[in-house]
């Protein structure tokens, strides 16, 4: 399944975000990720993008500042080929998991050669019978702008999550507990 378009939004009925990917073939895939969805399923996609340190890959630098660096350029890089202007597609030839959006309740990850992350969404609700799932690959380029959209929708959906990574802070600078605390008061 070779996606060709992606679009994310936030529903605030639903109090969910709404992605609707199209294929080359003419398909429509529709998903709700919640809040608790997209906060785990965004570190992966960041592992996998190089924008924070993997376990699985050995940092260039004592601070991880090359890392951060080439993730940067890598993410804007990829943000500037993609088409952010040409409108989505709304009228799919076919649903293959139907009209109503699959409720992501399992998430599988899995990294591949070369950058790109295979997802699986799987929909395994309490009452059903069966469950609903697809899959799909997302290179690099994909990946980041996903992650961009993701990002845009968040900010109107106001869950303070903090996804993106600040790429010019120290690699590990823990806060300050101190910084804010008022000093202590005496009676005498």
């Amino acid at each position: 399944m070779v996606i060709h378009q992606v679009q994310v939004s936030y529903v605030v009925a639903q109090d969910r975000l709404l992605v609707r990917l199209n294929t080359r073939a003419d398909q429509e895939l529709r998903l709700w990720l919640t809040r608790r969805m997209v906060k785990n399923l965004f570190l992966h996609m960041l592992q996998a993008s190089g924008a924070s340190p993997s376990p699985l890959r050995p940092l260039a630098s004592q601070d991880g500042g090359a890392d951060r660096a080439l993730a940067k350029f890598k993410r804007l890089e990829a943000l500037q080929q993609a088409d952010f202007q040409t409108p989505f597609k709304v009228q799919a030839s076919a649903l293959p998991i139907g009209q109503e959006p699959l409720l992501a309740t399992t998430i599988h990850i899995t990294p591949l050669d070369a950058g790109n992350l295979r997802v699986g969404f799987e929909e395994k609700l309490e009452g059903s019978q069966g469950s609903r799932c697809f899959e799909v690959t997302l290179g690099p380029p994909l990946l980041h702008g996903f992650m961009h959209l993701l990002e845009l929708a968040l900010k109107e959906a106001d869950w303070g999550l903090l996804l993106s990574p600040n790429p010019d802070a120290p690699a590990s600078s823990p806060p300050d507990a101190f910084a804010s605390a008022e000093p202590p008061r005496y009676l005498n």
